[in-house]
């Protein structure tokens, strides 16, 4: 069975991927902030909660609760992390990710980090700090796919490229965000069998 993990996971893009992977019966480690929660977050998850697929933690309880098992794919939805100020989290986040990507089997998974297209973050400490987040995993070698969020919901593509292949490349939507990249994802040739 594959597994993935997926950060943010009770948040609007990452909740949406573990319902989308869920569905296509990975095993979920599904990591979230407590900090972030609220009613509505509490209401969503009661639709997946109780998935024996799903196994969620709050994001520093990562490295014991996956007890090295072999994870397929690291999912890393940005645009949740972006939407909401809080800057603390943020620095928590790059740490723990900096820690995890050192993680035998960790670093063996696939990164799919999916960033939003808005210019304006680009300045931002979370974003250079995530830049040289990818730069290090890149360097030892792990497979990195990026994907970059329409900035209209009527557009119909997605941006993404990997490690190796650098160029920028489109890909259509005609389902949801979450949906499209993990099938993209999938049937790519960079993916590990």
């Amino acid at each position: 069975m594959k597994s993935a993990v997926v950060f943010s996971a009770r948040q609007l893009l990452g909740y949406e991927f573990c319902v989308q992977l869920l569905e296509k019966g990975y095993t979920v480690f599904a990591e979230d902030f407590m900090e972030w929660q609220n009613e509505d977050h509490e209401e969503k998850w009661l639709f997946i909660g109780r998935n024996a697929n799903l196994q969620y933690n709050q994001l520093d309880d990562l490295l014991s609760a996956k007890q090295n098992k072999y994870i397929d794919y690291v999912f890393i939805p940005l645009p949740d992390f972006y939407s909401r100020d809080f800057p603390q989290i943020q620095k928590q986040f790059i740490d723990l990710l900096k820690n995890i990507t050192k993680d035998e089997a960790i670093s063996q998974s696939n990164f799919i980090i999916i960033q939003p297209s808005a210019i304006h973050y680009r300045n931002s400490y979370f974003y250079n700090e995530i830049e040289k987040v990818k730069s290090e995993i890149h360097e030892r070698g792990t497979m990195v796919m990026e994907y970059y969020v329409p900035v209209d919901e009527q557009d119909t593509f997605l941006l993404f490229t990997s490690k190796l292949n650098e160029k920028w490349s489109t890909l259509d939507l005609t389902s949801s965000i979450a949906n499209e990249i993990i099938c993209h994802v999938e049937n790519s040739i960079y993916t590990k069998k």
